[in-house]
């Protein structure tokens, strides 16, 4: 069941009105509708399905107990413990939690790997194996479950911060599947803690018409950036690479550029409209976007995109191997071969490239996810040693770095930068990846005309007038959160008459209704939901 399907809207207004029809002594029981509502939307993608993340969210479940029980079970032992023997009692508690984690992880992790990498390992070693003259192993292809590596590192953040001692435990597992099966968020994030996904879940919310009304306000934006501009790009875009062999030269800056502009509104847009779903049942859940394409560098732009992403694997992969005994000793040397400063810089290339090789991989089990995130891992790793260098050029060449237009130039190097990273990633294998961008800049005599691509002059019209319309209000969002005012556009919104909040929202509906994409481009697939 698709956000963006007619069936959505109509279970949503269903839930909806269960969830705020109960009455006031039963409203503490209003986690159990989520529950079943969860429930019914999984299940429309396959009842198996729903059966592979149950098992996988009860087998963290129980392991979480363990662990639960294992810090209860220190806190005692703490109590009236000297300095020393408290520090052999948390090293000793800590190994045994740790097993419990293990358990957990390898069951979660190992559920991932089957569904999303099982056919990319073993056509890789059939690779190997041909070339050695030996049999090869028969290929499995399995259809992955229904927003398997979101919720798996829902599962994964739950088991650490319980490790850490930083949540504690839930008892109910009812509870904790609505936390896991929570639907605006389990296709496509954001990767929610249960610190606050999981308290604001259980807890009782009235009806509350302003807070509906923000949620409404943010779901009609999200499918206007969905259903008028990114399914409309989707045209063009799968028009040139699907047949990149047939074109060659800076059609592919421009399917680039196109195709970062789809994806942006595509995946934000999701976003949008999951949060302004779960908004409307008085649950917030983190932003998960903030105006990427503003950033001046890369570093920026993946604090700014998927940003629930980069906290988990900043959390769980940065820090853990920046801490490591490994990293220490290849710290320590370089910073005795090239210096303190430089030293530090070149050794965190070690957590840098592997948060990357593991974030290429998240996408999926594919050359060319693996490819980007090494391009992208590269990328970060030079910014992280060149950043004091450039510094001082900058300084000592007196370039006016605080000034508007170099602060542009640095804006659009940053989205040159991910443009020819997004040819890697949608290449159709890294030969395809490589064609598009050394194409793009060769000379070419070839013309192309509109009549070329799908979209009609007129399409090309809308898709001009929507991407300003949408620069320019995200230009006036990004003004507001430098001025750190206290107000976003739908607070001022919220505080206007009656006519214009109708105004804006009927237009902001007629406008997807009448430009939206229908008919066979109707409902397109999510893009990360394939991941």
């Amino acid at each position: 069941m698709s956000v963006v399907s007619y069936g959505f809207l109509v279970f949503f207004v269903l839930v909806c009105f269960v969830y705020y029809a109960l009455p006031k002594n039963l409203q503490k029981l209003q986690w159990i509708v989520i529950l079943a509502a969860s429930l019914i939307f999984y299940a429309s993608a396959g009842v198996f399905y729903l059966g592979i993340v149950t098992i996988t969210a009860g087998i963290v479940y129980i392991c979480s107990l363990f662990m639960q029980k294992n810090l209860d079970q220190q806190e005692q032992l703490l109590e009236g413990a000297d300095r020393r023997s408290a520090r052999k009692i948390k090293n000793e508690m800590k190994q045994k939690r740790k097993r419990m984690l293990t358990v957990a992880l390898c069951a979660v992790i190992g559920i991932l790997i089957v569904f999303k990498g099982s056919s990319f390992l073993i056509e890789n070693i059939n690779m190997l194996l041909w070339h050695m003259d030996h049999g090869i192993i028969p290929v499995w292809k399995l259809a992955a479950p229904l927003g398997i590596s979101f919720y798996s590192f829902m599962m994964i953040s739950y088991l650490m911060d319980l490790y850490h001692g930083k949540i504690h435990a839930q008892q109910n597992f009812l509870k904790y599947l609505t936390y896991v099966l929570y639907f605006p968020h389990i296709t496509q994030g954001p990767i929610g803690r249960y610190e606050s996904t999981g308290k604001e879940l259980f807890v009782e919310h009235a009806f509350c018409y302003s807070v509906i009304k923000k949620g409404l306000y943010l779901m009609v934006w999200g499918y206007f950036k969905k259903l008028v501009i990114a399914d409309r790009l989707s045209a063009f875009v799968a028009a040139v690479i699907g047949s990149a062999g047939n074109y060659e030269g800076y059609i592919f800056l421009i399917a680039g550029i196109l195709y970062s502009i789809q994806i942006y509104c595509d995946f934000s847009g999701c976003m949008d409209i999951i949060r302004g779903a779960s908004e409307c049942l008085g649950i917030t859940l983190k932003e998960n976007f903030k105006r990427p394409y503003f950033s001046k560098t890369l570093p920026e732009f993946w604090r700014r995109w998927h940003i629930s992403l980069g906290e988990f694997f900043r959390e769980n992969v940065f820090y853990p191997v920046s801490t490591s005994q490994v990293f220490l000793k290849w710290n320590t040397a370089a910073r005795k071969r090239f210096g303190n400063e430089l030293g530090r810089n070149i050794a965190s290339v070690m957590p840098i490239l592997c948060v990357w090789v593991l974030t290429g991989v998240w996408h999926g089990a594919n050359w060319n996810y693996i490819g980007w995130g090494i391009y992208h891992g590269i990328l970060i790793c030079l910014s992280t040693i060149f950043e004091q260098p450039l510094m001082a050029v900058n300084t000592r060449l007196k370039i006016p770095t605080e000034h508007i237009l170099f602060k542009i130039f640095q804006m659009l190097r940053t989205f040159f930068l991910c443009v020819v990273g997004r040819l890697i990633f949608l290449g159709n294998g890294l030969s395809d990846s490589f064609h598009m961008i050394s194409s793009m800049f060769k000379r070419t005599q070839t013309v192309y005309t509109v009549e070329s691509f799908p979209l009609t002059v007129n399409e090309w019209c809308v898709v001009l007038i929507c991407v300003i319309f949408l620069s320019g209000v995200s230009v006036v969002q990004e003004i507001m959160e430098k001025k750190q005012a206290e107000m976003t556009i739908r607070d001022w919104l919220d505080k206007q008459n009656v006519l214009l909040q109708m105004g804006v929202v009927l237009t902001g509906i007629l406008v997807i209704l009448c430009f939206g994409v229908y008919g066979q481009g109707a409902g397109a697939a999510f893009i990360y939901e394939q991941f």
